[in-house]
Protein backbone atom coordinates (compact mmCIF):
# COMPACT_ATOMS: atom_id res chain seq x y z
CA UNK A 1 0.00 0.00 0.00
CA UNK A 2 1.27 3.46 -0.80
CA UNK A 3 1.76 5.77 2.13
CA UNK A 4 1.31 9.00 0.28
CA UNK A 5 -1.51 10.50 -1.71
CA UNK A 6 -1.43 12.85 -4.66
CA UNK A 7 -4.12 15.50 -4.59
CA UNK A 8 -4.92 17.46 -7.72
CA UNK A 9 -8.07 19.42 -8.32
CA UNK A 10 -8.94 20.60 -11.80
CA UNK A 11 -11.90 22.95 -12.16
CA UNK A 12 -13.71 23.20 -15.46
CA UNK A 13 -16.14 26.06 -16.03
CA UNK A 14 -18.70 26.04 -18.80
CA UNK A 15 -21.88 27.93 -19.72
CA UNK A 16 -24.21 28.41 -16.79
CA UNK A 17 -21.27 28.24 -14.33
CA UNK A 18 -21.35 24.44 -14.23
CA UNK A 19 -18.14 23.08 -12.65
CA UNK A 20 -16.46 19.74 -12.10
CA UNK A 21 -13.64 18.60 -9.85
CA UNK A 22 -11.17 15.78 -10.30
CA UNK A 23 -9.25 14.75 -7.17
CA UNK A 24 -6.48 12.19 -7.31
CA UNK A 25 -6.26 10.21 -4.06
CA UNK A 26 -5.27 6.84 -2.65
CA UNK A 27 -8.28 5.30 -4.41
CA UNK A 28 -7.32 6.64 -7.81
CA UNK A 29 -9.30 9.71 -8.71
CA UNK A 30 -12.66 11.07 -7.74
CA UNK A 31 -15.06 13.07 -9.86
CA UNK A 32 -17.16 15.08 -7.47
CA UNK A 33 -19.82 17.77 -7.23
CA UNK A 34 -22.05 18.28 -10.23
CA UNK A 35 -19.86 15.94 -12.22
CA UNK A 36 -19.18 16.52 -15.90
CA UNK A 37 -18.62 13.30 -17.83
CA UNK A 38 -17.15 13.15 -21.30
CA UNK A 39 -19.53 11.43 -23.69
CA UNK A 40 -18.32 11.15 -27.31
CA UNK A 41 -16.39 14.39 -27.00
CA UNK A 42 -19.14 16.31 -25.21
CA UNK A 43 -19.64 17.12 -21.56
CA UNK A 44 -22.69 15.62 -19.90
CA UNK A 45 -23.80 16.77 -16.46
CA UNK A 46 -24.54 14.14 -13.83
CA UNK A 47 -26.32 15.46 -10.72
CA UNK A 48 -24.44 15.44 -7.42
CA UNK A 49 -22.82 12.06 -7.93
CA UNK A 50 -19.32 11.11 -6.83
CA UNK A 51 -17.43 8.66 -9.02
CA UNK A 52 -14.45 6.93 -7.40
CA UNK A 53 -11.81 5.11 -9.46
CA UNK A 54 -9.72 2.67 -7.40
CA UNK A 55 -6.04 2.12 -8.19
CA UNK A 56 -5.07 -1.56 -8.33
CA UNK A 57 -1.79 -0.74 -6.57
CA UNK A 58 -3.64 0.58 -3.51
CA UNK A 59 -6.01 -2.34 -2.93
CA UNK A 60 -5.60 -6.10 -2.42
CA UNK A 61 -4.10 -8.54 -4.97
CA UNK A 62 -6.36 -9.95 -7.67
CA UNK A 63 -6.99 -13.30 -5.93
CA UNK A 64 -8.35 -11.47 -2.86
CA UNK A 65 -10.50 -9.14 -4.97
CA UNK A 66 -12.05 -12.10 -6.78
CA UNK A 67 -13.06 -13.54 -3.39
CA UNK A 68 -14.62 -10.22 -2.45
CA UNK A 69 -16.59 -10.34 -5.70
CA UNK A 70 -18.12 -13.58 -4.41
CA UNK A 71 -18.81 -12.04 -1.01
CA UNK A 72 -20.45 -9.06 -2.65
CA UNK A 73 -22.67 -11.43 -4.64
CA UNK A 74 -23.82 -13.06 -1.40
CA UNK A 75 -24.33 -9.65 0.22
CA UNK A 76 -26.59 -8.79 -2.73
CA UNK A 77 -28.63 -11.93 -2.02
CA UNK A 78 -29.29 -10.62 1.51
CA UNK A 79 -30.29 -7.24 0.08
CA UNK A 80 -32.67 -8.79 -2.45
CA UNK A 81 -34.39 -10.93 0.19
CA UNK A 82 -35.10 -7.80 2.23
CA UNK A 83 -36.34 -5.94 -0.85
CA UNK A 84 -38.93 -8.68 -1.37
CA UNK A 85 -39.76 -8.88 2.36
CA UNK A 86 -38.56 -12.47 2.60
CA UNK A 87 -37.47 -12.71 6.24
CA UNK A 88 -36.58 -16.40 6.14
CA UNK A 89 -34.37 -16.08 3.06
CA UNK A 90 -32.73 -12.92 4.43
CA UNK A 91 -31.67 -14.86 7.53
CA UNK A 92 -30.34 -17.80 5.49
CA UNK A 93 -28.42 -15.54 3.12
CA UNK A 94 -26.94 -13.44 5.94
CA UNK A 95 -25.63 -16.57 7.68
CA UNK A 96 -24.21 -17.81 4.35
CA UNK A 97 -22.47 -14.46 3.83
CA UNK A 98 -20.94 -14.67 7.30
CA UNK A 99 -19.74 -18.25 6.73
CA UNK A 100 -18.27 -17.34 3.33
CA UNK A 101 -16.41 -14.38 4.79
CA UNK A 102 -14.66 -16.71 7.19
CA UNK A 103 -14.16 -19.85 5.08
CA UNK A 104 -13.25 -18.28 1.72
CA UNK A 105 -10.63 -15.99 3.24
CA UNK A 106 -8.96 -18.51 5.50
CA UNK A 107 -5.16 -18.36 5.24
CA UNK A 108 -4.98 -15.18 3.15
CA UNK A 109 -1.96 -13.22 4.32
CA UNK A 110 -3.13 -9.70 3.51
CA UNK A 111 -6.27 -10.24 5.57
CA UNK A 112 -4.58 -11.98 8.49
CA UNK A 113 -2.34 -8.95 8.91
CA UNK A 114 -5.19 -6.45 8.90
CA UNK A 115 -6.48 -5.29 12.30
CA UNK A 116 -10.00 -4.56 11.07
CA UNK A 117 -10.35 -7.98 9.47
CA UNK A 118 -8.95 -9.72 12.55
CA UNK A 119 -11.49 -7.88 14.70
CA UNK A 120 -14.25 -9.27 12.48
CA UNK A 121 -12.87 -12.83 12.77
CA UNK A 122 -12.53 -12.52 16.54
CA UNK A 123 -16.17 -11.40 16.77
CA UNK A 124 -17.43 -14.04 14.33
CA UNK A 125 -19.45 -16.06 16.87
CA UNK A 126 -21.05 -12.97 18.37
CA UNK A 127 -22.09 -11.75 14.93
CA UNK A 128 -23.46 -15.19 14.08
CA UNK A 129 -25.62 -15.25 17.22
CA UNK A 130 -26.87 -11.78 16.38
CA UNK A 131 -27.95 -12.89 12.90
CA UNK A 132 -29.59 -16.06 14.21
CA UNK A 133 -31.62 -14.12 16.78
CA UNK A 134 -32.89 -11.59 14.21
CA UNK A 135 -36.06 -13.41 13.16
CA UNK A 136 -38.25 -10.36 12.47
CA UNK A 137 -37.63 -8.49 9.23
CA UNK A 138 -37.46 -5.15 11.07
CA UNK A 139 -34.56 -6.52 13.14
CA UNK A 140 -32.94 -7.94 10.01
CA UNK A 141 -33.06 -4.53 8.36
CA UNK A 142 -31.29 -2.94 11.31
CA UNK A 143 -28.69 -5.70 11.11
CA UNK A 144 -28.37 -5.25 7.34
CA UNK A 145 -27.36 -1.66 8.00
CA UNK A 146 -24.47 -2.92 10.14
CA UNK A 147 -23.56 -5.53 7.52
CA UNK A 148 -23.58 -2.84 4.82
CA UNK A 149 -21.29 -0.55 6.81
CA UNK A 150 -18.84 -3.44 7.26
CA UNK A 151 -18.95 -4.43 3.59
CA UNK A 152 -18.39 -0.84 2.50
CA UNK A 153 -15.26 -0.59 4.62
CA UNK A 154 -13.86 -3.92 3.44
CA UNK A 155 -14.62 -3.31 -0.24
CA UNK A 156 -13.05 0.15 -0.16
CA UNK A 157 -9.99 -1.27 1.58
CA UNK A 158 -9.49 -4.54 -0.33
CA UNK A 159 -11.36 -3.87 -3.56
CA UNK A 160 -13.24 -5.86 -6.17
CA UNK A 161 -12.25 -7.16 -9.60
CA UNK A 162 -13.67 -5.67 -12.82
CA UNK A 163 -16.70 -4.32 -11.02
CA UNK A 164 -18.74 -1.14 -10.72
CA UNK A 165 -20.63 -0.72 -7.45
CA UNK A 166 -23.24 1.88 -6.57
CA UNK A 167 -23.54 3.31 -3.07
CA UNK A 168 -27.24 4.03 -2.59
CA UNK A 169 -29.05 6.22 -0.09
CA UNK A 170 -32.65 7.05 0.63
CA UNK A 171 -33.62 9.65 3.24
CA UNK A 172 -36.78 8.50 5.01
CA UNK A 173 -38.53 9.05 8.33
CA UNK A 174 -38.15 5.36 9.22
CA UNK A 175 -35.82 4.27 12.07
CA UNK A 176 -33.21 3.38 9.45
CA UNK A 177 -33.65 6.60 7.52
CA UNK A 178 -30.54 7.79 5.62
CA UNK A 179 -29.12 4.26 5.76
CA UNK A 180 -26.80 3.22 2.93
CA UNK A 181 -26.51 0.06 0.88
CA UNK A 182 -24.54 -1.28 -2.08
CA UNK A 183 -25.76 -2.60 -5.40
CA UNK A 184 -24.16 -3.49 -8.74
CA UNK A 185 -26.70 -1.54 -10.81
CA UNK A 186 -28.69 1.67 -10.62
CA UNK A 187 -31.45 -0.26 -8.90
CA UNK A 188 -33.46 1.94 -6.53
CA UNK A 189 -35.34 -0.89 -4.78
CA UNK A 190 -34.81 -0.22 -1.08
CA UNK A 191 -33.92 -3.14 1.24
CA UNK A 192 -34.81 -1.06 4.29
CA UNK A 193 -38.38 -0.46 3.14
CA UNK A 194 -39.23 -3.39 0.87
CA UNK A 195 -41.27 -3.15 -2.32
CA UNK A 196 -44.60 -2.56 -0.57
CA UNK A 197 -43.38 0.57 1.23
CA UNK A 198 -40.72 1.70 -1.22
CA UNK A 199 -40.61 5.20 -2.64
CA UNK A 200 -38.67 6.85 -5.41
CA UNK A 201 -36.37 8.65 -2.96
CA UNK A 202 -33.45 6.25 -3.43
CA UNK A 203 -30.53 7.78 -5.27
CA UNK A 204 -26.95 6.98 -6.23
CA UNK A 205 -24.64 8.69 -3.76
CA UNK A 206 -21.35 7.32 -5.08
CA UNK A 207 -20.11 5.09 -7.91
CA UNK A 208 -17.07 2.89 -7.19
CA UNK A 209 -15.15 1.61 -10.20
CA UNK A 210 -12.69 -1.27 -9.91
CA UNK A 211 -10.55 -2.56 -12.80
Amino acid sequence: MKNFFLYLIISVLSAGSVSAGIMFTKVGFVLSGDTLKINKGNYRQQDSEIIVYFNESDIAPLNVRIIFNELFRQYSAVKDALVYNNSSLANINALKLLEDMKSKTNGIDVLNKDDRWLMFINNYENIRRKIESATFISDQRFLFNEISVGMMKFIKQFGLSDKTVYLMQCATDTPVGNALWLTDSRDTKNPYLGLQNDTTCAKVKEVWKFK
